[in-house]
């Protein structure tokens, strides 16, 4: 009966996952109803799923139409809804911290059913790479490739591919893509503080250590892992 029992339980775990966990570095735990477990790689993925990352800890998650999702450290990231089939549609959040996103199918086939909310806006996409960071009264958006649509409270952006959207002070504004500048999704080290100005530029604080630029990171990382 044990036995039988442990299967129908793999079971419903392999139909209800939407994806899985390809990478990992560093810790990270997923909340998956009020239950918490340690994420390790291969953890099926299922709607309402929260995973949340530990300092110097990054995570990939492939979904089942091949959307690539990389969750930066001390970031929390929720699967709110996803359906590959009948009525296609992908909603996810932000809640805090950094991913960025390679589209998979639905991006394609179906931009107007992605959608990613951060705590101020909602992004619906154009089939893109792209990514952003939300902070306690910050956040930044922008696009590699592909375009976005970002919706706010008090109106919509286009953004092309090569620009980003910084919200602070309760206003948002829009600047050229300085890759230079933020681009790289920094994992080690100890942050250095940085001024108004240049942390409207970033998506994460600098570190001193040694570092993969992001979009090198994401296309080495995309299927292959970390």
């Amino acid at each position: 009966m044990k036995i039988i029992l442990l299967i129908l339980l793999t079971l419903s775990t392999l139909f209800g996952a939407i994806g899985k966990v390809t990478a990992l570095k560093g810790e990270a735990q997923l909340q998956r109803l009020e239950q918490v477990s340690p994420v390790d790689k291969g953890t099926p993925i299922e709607q309402q799923d929260l995973i949340e990352t530990m300092k110097n800890s990054k995570v990939q998650v492939i979904l089942n139409d091949d959307t690539v999702i990389t969750i930066g450290p001390t970031s929390s990231y929720y699967f709110e809804a996803y359906e590959d089939k009948t009525d296609t549609h992908v909603m996810m959040e932000l809640k805090h911290g950094f991913f960025k996103i390679v589209t998979g199918k639905i991006g394609k086939i179906a931009p107007e059913r992605f959608k990613v909310k951060t705590k101020a806006a909602t992004i619906g996409i154009r089939g893109t790479q792209f990514m952003a960071s939300v902070q306690d009264e910050h956040e930044t958006i922008a696009c590699s490739k592909g375009s976005l649509v970002v919706e706010t409270q008090t109106r919509t952006f286009e953004l092309p591919a090569g620009m980003m959207l910084v919200y602070e002070d309760h206003s948002w504004s829009m600047y050229e893509l300085d890759t230079a500048t933020f681009g790289p999704l920094l994992i080690q080290g100890s942050p250095t503080k940085k001024t108004p100005l240049e942390q409207s530029r970033e998506f994460l604080p600098d570190y001193s250590q040694s570092y993969t630029p992001l979009e090198q990171q994401i296309d080495k990382e995309h299927g292959q892992g970390f």
